[in-house]
């Protein structure tokens, strides 16, 4: 594994602008070894900027995070239309009467 690090580090050095694709085929590293070494930092996508590895979701390049720009903001309009947490009524003992308060959770 460190021989294929090397070796993909080895290319970008001479190639910085080359595309995952690219160093693939240079390198002969399997795609799915170039994208856990993107994912765990050891490529570091900010320094060379055409590597990406694909969305969890969609399958879309994407740089950093899980999700690509278009899947995140689905999600992100998707947790604003939950239903807001009902409020729940809690009760209250105290040594004479019951009391019931509302709380929010």
């Amino acid at each position: 594994m460190d021989r294929q690090l090397n070796s993909c580090l080895d290319h970008l050095w001479t190639r910085p602008r080359s595309t995952t694709n690219e160093l693939q085929q240079a390198t002969g590293v399997a795609l799915t070894q170039l994208h856990d070494f993107i994912k765990s930092g050891r490529l570091s996508a900010s320094s060379y900027s055409n590597l990406t590895y694909p969305c969890e979701s969609c399958g879309q390049d994407t740089r950093s995070g899980r999700l690509c720009h278009s899947c995140l903001g689905v999600f992100r309009e998707a947790g604003k239309a939950t239903a807001p947490v009902p409020v729940r009524q809690v009760m209250v003992k105290t040594a004479s009467k019951t009391m019931y308060t509302s709380r929010n959770r």
